[in-house]
């Protein structure tokens, strides 16, 4: 007899990311949600290329993470107390006591090594200032002069920063600063054959309005700086990597065609000609990953890897679910495609190391062949999964009003009954999409009875640009009518569904949704809206996106007051029957807590049954990266609105 989930089943259970492969063992960032420290931690594992475990390999220090290997060490960021900053450590293959290698008072932020070699790059800031603090006893006046002067999970940019680079090789006394910037930058690769790396930084830093990104070519050693795709400025490339040889990059990128709604796609530079070449923009399938969980953490980016100096692989996102292709001889031949997803994987040799989930597996750690074999190494949950039912759930597949198909997928509940209540789940974004891996919640509630529909409505990504488009000028038009003709056909097919307790539940974009819907109809018994936009017009000029995603979303200005009016869900408040409970994040910037509370009291003036539940010291990724007793808490006041309405 299995057990079924409880919310504080997610303090038992493990995740793994950040795979990479030595010249015999695997190396993977294993993370797990402690209950006493209240706060996530990680540690770096060691496995023969069997899948045998060989250790930790971090000196159980805190919290560890992003590992790379060397010629002969092991390098990863690592902190040793819950107050100090993560740094470079550093342990040999042959084994020993991992060394710390920097000593910093801010945290390092990225490491990357140069391939076959014992040196590697990192970068971090230098600041007076502190982001966020819950309590100064004497504070300080803040002053900010820019459109984009804070980010949600981060808090408020320093105005003083400086942003640093610094190489290591074994055998140094201590890193080596080679390259400062006033302006903040993403370090992603170090070449193998000579003292280069590639950073990708805004084109225009003093245009908060720009949103192109270049990147750049720099020469640790003279220098010298080179803009690689200054012949494409209005461009946004996210990635850059060396090719084995040196002679070219591959780069991940957009034209900003649709401005931030542009899929990403995957282009080579050639040093020697100095031409572009696009390689995937013909398959219409997005080459970086717009799809989440709220079960794993510590993913790093992992969207293209050199397997020779002739073939590449790279990942894209379809239908919900991830595909691995293998570029050689001019050609794109995908050699994997399964409904799950690769949650991070890199080359080793003729086939990858990844991890991946699916709805009924959490993680595990696999090698995945060019010919499309997967075959597990090590599941960290493997005894906890034996003793524990998920819900596989089934996909649902219909026609919009307009004729449109729209996907997703219906987890029934783990045990049957006559009336069975159903959740409708909308996802964030609204250019993310809900994919076949792992969900805590959603697990929970269809263990506790509930069944949970979870849909991909126009605007989501995973289908294509023209797809993704859809939404663009039209929120809350087309994209609520998909979901509502969703549940309508679920709801027809499944007759054990009692249709006087559907309930609706969204965070961020979903949570405009749940607002909108409970607006517009009063068939759900109950609503839960996580962090919701329910007024554009304050939302513009409070969140730390509101300037930008307001005219590229809405493609309305702030002036435009009565559409933006017609278009947010507290215009409708009056409307509103449903009892609804709100969840907002008191440290959320990107829909900040004003946002509930507009809809919250409008409620309360209306009459209408309402509750709002504040989470302190909590950002916009709350259910995701929040801290864990409130996550928890989330999920059991979600339950209890719904069992008692």
């Amino acid at each position: 007899m299995t057990e079924k989930l409880t919310e504080t089943d997610l303090f038992k259970m493990k995740t793994l990311s950040q795979p990479v492969a030595s010249t015999d063992r695997y190396f993977v960032t294993q993370t797990r949600v402690d209950q006493e420290s209240n706060d996530y931690r990680a540690n770096i594992l060691g496995f023969t290329k069997a899948g045998e475990f060989v250790g930790n390999f971090d000196n159980d220090n805190y919290s560890s993470k992003s590992p790379v290997v060397g010629a002969n060490f092991l390098f990863f960021l690592s902190k040793k107390t819950a107050d100090s900053t993560y740094q470079v450590f550093k342990v040999p293959f042959a084994g020993g006591t991992a060394t710390q290698v920097s000593h910093f008072d801010h945290a390092v932020e990225s490491l990357k090594v140069a391939p076959g070699t014992d040196t590697v790059y990192f970068k971090t800031r230098e600041t007076k200032e502190v982001p966020k603090k819950p309590y100064e006893k004497i504070p300080s006046v803040r002053h900010v002069y820019r459109l984009y002067h804070k980010a949600d999970n981060f808090g408020f940019f320093p105005t003083d920063g400086t942003y640093l680079l610094y190489t290591y090789a074994v055998g140094d006394d201590a890193p080596n600063q080679v390259f400062t910037s006033q302006t903040d930058f993403n370090l992603t690769d170090a070449s193998s054959d000579g003292p280069q790396v590639t950073l990708t930084q805004k084109n225009l830093p003093d245009d908060d309005l720009d949103f192109g990104q270049k990147v750049l070519l720099v020469n640790t050693q003279t220098g010298t700086e080179i803009n690689v795709t200054k012949s494409h400025p209005d461009w946004t490339f996210i990635n850059a990597k060396f090719s084995p040889d040196g002679s070219r990059l591959l780069l991940v990128g957009h034209s900003q065609e649709f401005e931030g709604n542009t899929q990403n796609y995957v282009y080579g530079y050639s040093f020697a000609t100095k031409e572009f070449t696009d390689y995937t923009s013909h398959l219409d399938e997005e080459s970086f990953e717009a799809v989440f969980s709220d079960f794993t953490q510590n993913l790093d980016a992992t969207d293209i890897a050199w397997v020779s100096n002739t073939q590449f692989a790279f990942r894209t996102s379809w239908h919900g679910h991830s595909k691995l292709y293998l570029y050689e001889n001019g050609e794109s031949n995908c050699f994997f495609e399964q409904p799950l997803r690769i949650t991070n994987w890199s080359v080793d040799g003729d086939q990858l190391v990844v991890t991946y989930s699916t709805p009924t597996l959490p993680v595990a750690l696999a090698t995945l062949s060019f010919a499309g074999q997967l075959n597990d190494l090590f599941n960290p949950n493997d005894s906890f999964d034996k003793a524990h039912s998920y819900v596989n759930p089934e996909a649902v597949s219909f026609k919009a009003s307009d004729g449109l198909t729209v996907e997703g997928w219906l987890y029934n509940p783990l045990e049957s009954s006559a009336k069975e209540p159903i959740v409708l789940d909308v996802h964030g974004g609204p250019h993310q999409a809900w994919t076949e891996n792992f969900y805590f919640d959603i697990q929970l509630y269809a263990n506790n009875g509930y069944g949970v529909l979870l849909l991909n409505p126009r605007g989501s990504k995973t289908y294509g640009q023209a797809f993704c488009q859809e939404v663009v000028g039209a929120y809350g038009k087309q994209d609520y009518t998909d979901l509502m003709t969703g549940l309508d056909f679920v709801l027809d097919l499944h007759p054990e569904f009692d249709r006087q307790r559907q309930y609706c539940i969204g965070a961020s974009y979903g949570g405009f949704m749940a607002t909108w819907a409970v607006g517009h109809t009063d068939r759900f018994a109950g609503a839960v809206a996580q962090k919701p936009v329910t007024d554009w017009i304050s939302l513009a000029g409070t969140s730390d996106i509101g300037y930008s995603f307001i005219p590229q979303e809405l493609k309305l200005s702030r002036y435009d007051v009565q559409k933006l009016w017609d278009c947010s869900p507290v215009a409708y408040a009056q409307n509103v029957k449903t009892p609804t409970l709100i969840i907002q994040g008191e440290w959320d910037v990107r829909t900040p807590i004003g946002q509930g509370e507009e809809f919250f009291t409008a409620l309360l003036e209306n009459g209408t049954k309402t509750e709002m539940s504040r989470h302190p010291q909590s950002w916009h990724a709350m259910s995701r990266l929040g801290l864990p007793n409130l996550r928890i808490e989330r999920i059991r006041e979600t339950r209890a609105w719904w069992d008692r309405n």
